[in-house]
């Protein structure tokens, strides 16, 4: 019976799973803010675009609804709204209801934004399919990582987005 090397194994050690998808994870960031670097959009990286200009894409929202919504820090998304504001991705401005809360919008500049990053995930994904040989073995792997997290459940889910949920 003929055995497939295991491509995650260096030296004689396997490498844990877990390692290779931060890595991986890692390698997705880095080439996804390369390409921003390259472009109009250099101020941006994945992160904004993560944290704040996805969910913006129905019309302005709270600060603190992107805070929920992001599943981070109060703080992360502050420091994330002042720099696309100075960069002219976002504007701020009072809450008509609630002086006490900030809407956030998406400038004609954050709305070019979001295209570039839609159209980047595309083709990063198109070029990753290259590597793996075919756009079916993209859906594969797809397919694989979509079982496995539903395999994990609302568990896994929690502890990704409540750092608290303990």
């Amino acid at each position: 019976m003929a055995t497939t090397a295991d491509p995650g194994v260096t030296s004689g050690t396997r490498t844990p799973l877990v390692a290779l998808m931060r890595r991986l994870e890692g390698a997705y960031v880095a080439e996804f803010d390369r390409r921003l670097l390259d472009s109009e959009f250099c101020a941006l990286s994945l992160a904004h675009s993560r944290n704040v200009l996805r969910h913006l894409g129905d019309g302005p929202r709270r600060a603190s609804q992107l805070v929920e919504l992001a599943g981070v820090s109060k703080q992360a998304i502050s420091q994330q709204l002042t720099h696309l504001e100075h960069n002219g991705y976002v504007r701020i401005e009072p809450d008509a209801t609630d002086q006490r809360a900030r809407l956030v919008a998406v400038t004609e500049k954050g709305e070019r934004a979001q295209r570039l990053v839609r159209r980047t995930f595309v083709e990063i994904e198109h070029d990753w399919a290259g590597v793996l040989g075919s756009e079916e073995q993209m859906v594969r792997l797809r397919t694989d990582l979509a079982l496995l997290l539903d395999a994990t459940g609302p568990v896994a889910d929690r502890a990704a987005t409540d750092p608290s949920s303990c």
